[in-house]
C-alpha cells in the first residue's frame, strides 16, 4: 500500500497549495442575468466530437451560458487533428491569440508542449479557463495570470479505480494472475502516463492479485491504431485476459477488434473516460468498465469561472475544481450515476430493446 499512501499524501499537499476547491455537488454562483453583455469566447481542445469529453463539456458550457438574460457570445472551437498533433495545436493557439477573445477554455494536447502558445494568449490579454489538465504545483506557469481557474480531474486516480476494478473483477473470476495488455496514448502524453501508472498501482496495491502486463503498445488515444494493435496483439498473444485503453477511444478500438476476432468471452476490454459511445457500450456489456467524470458538469464550472470574472467577482473563483469519478460497470450504473441529458445521449448506442426503461 505504499503507492497509495503517497498519492494520498501527494493529493492532500497539492490541495494545500491550491486552496479552493469545488466538486460536482454545488454552483459556484447563481447568476443568471447581465445586462447586455457580448463576448467573444475560444474553444479549443485537443479532441472534439459530441460523443467524447470536450464535445460533452462544450453542451454543458452552452447550457450554463445559454440560461443567462442579457448575453451573447460567439464561441470559436478548434482543434488539432490528433491529440498528440502538439505543432497545430500551437498553430491554433496563435490564431486565437490575434482574434481579440475575452475568454479562452483550454483543453491541451500537453501543458509542456503547449506552453509558448499559451503565452501568446495570455500576453494578448485573454483570460483562461484550463481543462483536462492537473497543474503541477511545484511548477511557475508563465501564464498563469491569466488563468481563471483549473477545470480537471485526476488522471491517477481515474487509472488506479480502473485497476481496484480490475483486481476486484479477477479475483471474483478466481484468476489471479490475469494477462494483461496496456494500450498507452501517445508516449509523451502526461494523462496517459498518469492513468496507466494508476492502472498498475491499483493492480499491484490488491496483494493477492498478481498481473501480469504481457505486452504494451502505443495506440496514441486513436480508435483505428488501437483496433490494428489489439489485433495484432490476439494474435501474438492469445492468452490475453484484458485489453486496458488509455480513453475511450483507444477502449472502443480495441473492443471491435476483439469482437471481430469473436473472443469476446474470453477477453475483456476496460476504457477510462466515459465518453457517450463507450458508456453505450458498457450499458451492452461489451466494454468491462470506464470511469466516467462528468464533462456536462466541468462545462458548467468552467461557463460560472467566466461569468464571475465577468461579473468582478474573480475572488469568488476556485482556483481548482475537481468533477467527482464513478466507475460506470453496468447498464444500473449507468441509469444511475450519468447526468440525465447525457444518458440521453449514451441511448443512441444502445439498441431500444436493451434500454432497461424500455
Amino acid at each position: 500500500m505504499k503507492t497509495r499512501f503517497k498519492f494520498l499524501v501527494i493529493l492532500l499537499a497539492f490541495t494545500l497549495i491550491f486552496a479552493g476547491t469545488s466538486t460536482t455537488s454545488q454552483a459556484i454562483t447563481d447568476i443568471d442575468e447581465v445586462d447586455d453583455v457580448e463576448l467573444r469566447i475560444g474553444f479549443v481542445s485537443h479532441q472534439h466530437d459530441i460523443t467524447d469529453l470536450f464535445g460533452q463539456l462544450e453542451v454543458g458550457f452552452r447550457n450554463r451560458l445559454d440560461i443567462v438574460e442579457g448575453l451573447e457570445y460567439d464561441l470559436y472551437q478548434a482543434n488539432p487533428t490528433a491529440s498528440y498533433r502538439h505543432d497545430e495545436m500551437l498553430d491554433i493557439l496563435e490564431t486565437q491569440a490575434e482574434m481579440n477573445l475575452d475568454y479562452l477554455v483550454m483543453g491541451p494536447t500537453s501543458l509542456e508542449r503547449n506552453e509558448p502558445g499559451l503565452i501568446d494568449v495570455a500576453d494578448a490579454g485573454t483570460h483562461i479557463v484550463m481543462t483536462d489538465y492537473e497543474p503541477d504545483p511545484d511548477y511557475d506557469y508563465p501564464y498563469k495570470d491569466q488563468v481563471l481557474s483549473w477545470v480537471i480531474y485526476d488522471h491517477y486516480e481515474m487509472g488506479y479505480e480502473t485497476g481496484v476494478w480490475l483486481a476486484d473483477y479477477y479475483r471474483d473470476m478466481g484468476n489471479y494472475e490475469p494477462n494483461v495488455i496496456m494500450l498507452w496514448g501517445p508516449a509523451d502524453s502526461e494523462i496517459s502516463i498518469d492513468r496507466g501508472t494508476g492502472v498498475l498501482d491499483g493492480l499491484e496495491d490488491a496483494e493477492d492479485i498478481n498481473a501480469n502486463v504481457i505486452y504494451e503498445a502505443h495506440a496514441n488515444f486513436e480508435r483505428e491504431l488501437s483496433y490494428t494493435q489489439a489485433e495484432n496483439s490476439l494474435i501474438a498473444y492469445p492468452d490475453v485476459d484484458v485489453f486496458v485503453g488509455m480513453n475511450s477511444e483507444t477502449a472502443m478500438g480495441a473492443m471491435a477488434a476483439v469482437e471481430a476476432a469473436g473472443a469476446e468471452d474470453d477477453v475483456m476490454v476496460v476504457g477510462m473516460g466515459g465518453q457517450v459511445d463507450e458508456l453505450g457500450m458498457v450499458y451492452q456489456d461489451r466494454i468491462g468498465v470506464a470511469v466516467l467524470r462528468d464533462p456536462r458538469d466541468m462545462g458548467r464550472m468552467a461557463a460560472e469561472s467566466i461569468l464571475l470574472h465577468y461579473m468582478g467577482r474573480e475572488d469568488e473563483i476556485p482556483e481548482i475544481q475537481f468533477t467527482d469519478l464513478i466507475p460506470i460497470d453496468s447498464a444500473e450504473a449507468v441509469e444511475e450515476y450519468v447526468p440525465e441529458g447525457m444518458r440521453e445521449a449514451v441511448y443512441e448506442h444502445v439498441p431500444e430493446d436493451m434500454i432497461l426503461d424500455n
